[in-house]
C-alpha cells in the first residue's frame, strides 16, 4: 500500500480507490453543487416571477380607478377616524404628543374628551379593531367586489 517504514503514513494509490482519483471526486461534488444552485435559481426566479404577476395584477387594478376613487379606497381601508376605538395606550401616547397634563389617572372617556377639546384630530381605526366583517367588507368596496360574488 505504501512505505514499510514503521510511523509512516500510507497513502492509497488510485488503484485502492478504484477508478475515481481525487480530481473526479471534486468534479462529481462540483456537479452536484451546481445542480443544487440552478434548483434553487429555479426556485427564486419562480418565486420572483409570482410576485411580479401580482403586482402587475394590483396594478391594473388601481389604474383602472379614478385617483379619486383610488384616494376613497384608501381611507375605507383605513376606517373612519375614532378615538373611541383607539386602545388606552394610543390615547395616552396622543396625550403625550399633545400636552393634555393628567391622563395617566383619566378614564378612556375622559381623555377623548380631553383630545377633543384640545383640537386633536381622530386617529384611524387601528386594523387590529377591525372585525373580520369589516375587514371583508372592506376589501370587497376596495375591489369593487358585491356580496353576490365573493
Amino acid at each position: 500500500m505504501g512505505s514499510s517504514k514503521k510511523g509512516a503514513v500510507a497513502v492509497p494509490s488510485d488503484e485502492s480507490l478504484g477508478r475515481e482519483s481525487l480530481a473526479d471526486l471534486f468534479l462529481q461534488a462540483s456537479r452536484s453543487m451546481a445542480h443544487s444552485d440552478a434548483r434553487l435559481y429555479r426556485s427564486v426566479d419562480r418565486h420572483l416571477s409570482r410576485t411580479r404577476e401580482i403586482l402587475r395584477q394590483a396594478d391594473a387594478i388601481t389604474d383602472g380607478l379614478p385617483l379619486d376613487t383610488a384616494a376613497r379606497s384608501t381611507r375605507l381601508l383605513l376606517g373612519a377616524p375614532s378615538f373611541e376605538r383607539q386602545t388606552r395606550r394610543t390615547l395616552k401616547a396622543l396625550c403625550r404628543q399633545h400636552s393634555v397634563r393628567g391622563y395617566s389617572r383619566m378614564s378612556k372617556a375622559t381623555m377623548i374628551q380631553r383630545l377633543q377639546e384640545t383640537g386633536v384630530a381622530a386617529p384611524p381605526v387601528p386594523m387590529e379593531a377591525l372585525s373580520k366583517a369589516e375587514l371583508l367588507s372592506l376589501l370587497r368596496d376596495v375591489l369593487g367586489i358585491s356580496e353576490q360574488d365573493g
